[in-house]
């Protein structure tokens, strides 16, 4: 799959630098990266986070207060996002407008959504993205191991 991505992204930068010359290779550039960063705050936690937090808590693995961190970030991300537009649309219109007209920085935050979200189909990013999930909210699991539990049953059954 990142291979796939790769290619995505070197098309896109030979096509901009034939159409724009080198500087619109600079602005598929940044507007890739710029893309991979900001959307995998947003949809990682969404597409595969929220699932697996789903899951987990239905069987009883994970408290629900789960939920409520896992969507914070995509929320102060959204939230952010929104503020800096706007912040720019009505401060700078003409920058606002140029940003928009801008074939090439569209073109790569277009590849980098696709990117993120092709990335996700991926058995490796599964994998990576369980692995930070586990550590990262580990402090919802719950853990009560099966010796204490028997422990504790069988003390509550020795109570008159």
């Amino acid at each position: 799959m990142q291979t796939i991505i790769a290619l995505l992204f070197c098309l896109g930068l030979v096509l901009m630098a034939m159409a724009q010359g080198w500087l619109g290779a600079l602005w598929v550039s940044l507007g890739f990266f710029i893309a991979l960063f900001v959307t995998a705050r947003i949809a990682y936690p969404i597409l595969l986070g929220l699932p697996r937090a789903i899951r987990l808590v239905a069987s009883g693995e994970m408290r629900a207060a789960v939920y409520r961190r896992l969507l914070f970030t995509p929320v102060l991300w959204i939230v952010a996002l929104a503020v800096i537009v706007l912040l720019v649309g009505f401060s700078w219109p003409s920058a606002a407008a140029w940003f928009e007209g801008n074939g090439a920085l569209s073109a790569g935050l277009w590849l980098g959504v696709a990117g993120i979200l092709l990335s996700a189909l991926s058995s490796k990013s599964r994998a990576d993205f369980d692995a930070d999930f586990d550590r990262s909210y580990g402090q919802y699991y719950f853990r009560r191991p099966a010796r204490r539990r028997r422990h504790v049953s069988t003390y509550e059954s020795m109570k008159p």
